[in-house]
């Protein structure tokens, strides 16, 4: 009995481990992105609602944001990894994770690869989030920049 009781610990340890590997790297494109943003207390697109309260958008400021929006989200979907790439991914960290001995390198090097794209989506994001502020008039930047101020200085102060 005590046997099947280590085999099914030892068992659970690898199973935990290797989801926890695997969530590590789990990256739902889109998804995963407004996971991140939602986990500092604003999706993407309801941190930019926030500073755009107050602007008196025109019809046709909104269909270039609205339009702006939909071409960085298609952009989005058609970067993303596909099943198998993420599937290879998911196998990569766990061979790191369930070999002998730790590859440091290895787990840097995946880490820095996860990084630079982590960076290139926030950098779209920023250039779609510059677009959307040129189309502004000057008093409506005003008031962007004030919406702006407001919501990063409640972060400060210990966020919603």
């Amino acid at each position: 009995m005590k046997k099947n009781t280590v085999k099914a610990s030892l068992l659970a340890i690898l199973a935990s481990t290797a989801l926890m590997g695997t969530a590590v790297y789990a990256d739902d494109g889109d998804q995963g992105c407004q996971h991140h943003m939602k986990s500092e207390g604003k999706s993407h697109h309801g941190g930019m609602r926030q500073m755009f309260r107050g602007l008196d958008l025109t019809d046709e400021q909104k269909t270039e944001i609205k339009s702006l929006m939909k071409e960085q989200k298609t952009a989005m979907k058609e970067s993303r990894p596909s099943k198998e790439e993420r599937q290879a991914k998911k196998a990569e960290f766990l061979t790191l994770i369930t070999a002998d001995s730790f590859d440091e390198a290895k787990a840097q090097s995946m880490m820095q690869e996860r990084q630079a794209n982590s960076q290139a989506k926030k950098l779209d994001m920023l250039k779609v989030q510059n677009k959307v502020y040129q189309l502004l008039t000057p008093e409506q930047q005003e008031q962007f920049k004030e919406n702006f101020e407001k919501g990063h200085s409640r972060k400060g102060k210990g966020g919603r």
